[in-house]
């Protein structure tokens, strides 16, 4: 029953994966597009973000940012487990990759009444950039001439959860053995697929009429469910 379900999920995530990275394609034409109709603005202070990280932490990070990267990663866990599903979190712990014994290697872990590995909650660190999405829901607040700022930082954030991922994404991690390697690939690309489309579009329309995150959301899923009625009255035919 259990390898049943398995490949039963397994062909749900291939589908939804091919959809958002579809999806995502359409972003990067939308994001061509702003760049021909002179609204790029959000996009050029995101890579000035994001160029910036990558020169602090040689200079500043160099040192902590392994431990940083570990604890953004247990926050993730925490963060998914205990306030979206609501689990009782006991006990939070990260640590340096240069304490690690012979016998010890885990950077960290968040411990929790949870009874069995939630799918959400144990790969969380993988998809979500819930700094950058900070950022973001923080840009609904603020005057359109300080967006240069909050794009700034939303790409210094987003550059450095870019940095996690390639720490983490490896088969050897314990979250994606949990899961299932495989699976969990699937998993994590489409809503690595999916996150980085509504951040994109949420930075687009430039400064007199700055699109935010409400609307990227109704956006996007407009625009897939319009690509899904398509594709299945193409079959149909």
């Amino acid at each position: 029953m259990q390898k049943l379900w398995r490949f039963i999920t397994s062909l749900v995530f291939i589908i939804t994966l091919a959809l958002t990275a579809f999806e995502f394609y359409r972003c990067i034409l939308y994001i061509i597009g702003s760049i021909k109709n002179d609204t790029y603005q959000g996009y050029l202070w995101l890579g000035i973000g994001m160029v910036a990280f990558i020169i602090v932490a040689a200079i500043l990070f160099r040192k902590n940012l392994d431990i940083m990267q570990t604890m953004t990663h247990e926050g993730a866990h925490m963060l998914v487990g205990g306030l979206f599903l609501r689990k009782k979190i006991y006990e939070f712990n990260a640590k340096a990759s240069e304490t690690l014994t012979q016998n010890d290697n885990t950077l960290g872990f968040v411990s929790s009444n949870a009874r069995s590995a939630n799918l959400f909650s144990t790969l969380a660190p993988y998809m979500l950039p819930y700094l950058t999405f900070a950022m973001i829901l923080f840009r609904l607040m603020i005057k359109n001439e300080c967006l240069p700022i909050i794009d700034f930082i939303i790409g210094f954030t987003l550059m450095f959860h870019f940095t996690c991922w390639k720490k983490d994404m490896r088969p050897d991690q314990s979250d994606l053995q949990r899961c299932g390697v495989f699976r969990s690939y699937l998993f994590i690309w489409t809503f690595i697929f999916f996150n980085m489309a509504i951040i994109f579009y949420s930075l687009g329309g430039g400064m007199t009429d700055p699109v935010n995150i409400i609307h990227a959301n109704v956006d996007w899923f407009s625009q897939a469910w319009t690509d899904i009625q398509w594709l299945i009255s193409s079959i149909i035919k």
